[in-house]
């Protein structure tokens, strides 16, 4: 009886809910599109005993170290997002402070691994490949200058992103069509209830 009466209210109202999924659809698609896209880049590197080590108990010595202690890799990837690094990177590829303060960096450490991604997100693709890049650059620099034990090796390149990871123009359009249809429902049923 009560889907009876809702199916009642949704065929009486219906111009209610097509108005406000309209509306609510048409919202969504101008405030993505005019949204600044931002694009992300990552590359990864490896941390390692340094092969300078000719001491193969020194050499075990750090490997086990590397092993059972995760701070020397979050180490190296705290240093990749430190200002030091980054202005260096500025510096490097001569950028304006307004250019690198529009370049966000991101580092981690992979899951029970001993390798760092470093990500830089922006509204440039080419610029942020090109920075990403650099970090780890500057990072690799700046860890040469520390004790010396452990090194810090490129595994794979930033390459220039294609498509940026936001605004996603698919899954706002489904969640501004998804909050469409439960307004015009809820608004439909309100005005229903005016009605009694």
């Amino acid at each position: 009886m009560e889907l009876i009466i809702f199916l009642r209210m949704l065929q009486k109202r219906w111009w209610i809910i097509s108005i406000i999924l309209f509306v609510t659809i048409a919202g969504t698609f101008l405030f993505t599109y005019y949204k600044t896209p931002i694009y992300s880049a990552a590359a990864t590197y490896v941390v390692s005993p340094s092969p300078q080590i000719l001491d193969g108990t020194e050499f075990l010595s750090g490997l086990s170290i590397l092993g059972g202690q995760p701070t020397v890799a979050s180490t190296y990837a705290t240093i990749a997002t430190s200002a030091v690094v980054k202005q260096n990177a500025t510096e490097a590829l001569g950028l304006k402070n307004d250019q690198a303060r529009n370049l966000a960096v991101f580092s981690r450490v992979r899951t029970n691994t001993h390798i760092i991604e470093i990500t830089v997100e922006g509204n440039d693709p080419f610029l942020v490949q090109v920075f990403t890049n650099k970090i780890g650059k500057s990072t690799i620099d700046y860890v040469n200058t520390l004790n010396g034990v452990y090194n810090l090796q490129l595994l794979d390149s930033a390459v220039t992103p294609e498509q940026p990871i936001r605004p996603n123009m698919k899954i706002n359009l489904m969640l501004g069509a998804a909050l469409g249809l439960v307004l015009g429902i809820g608004i439909a049923f309100l005005s229903d209830l005016k009605d009694y």
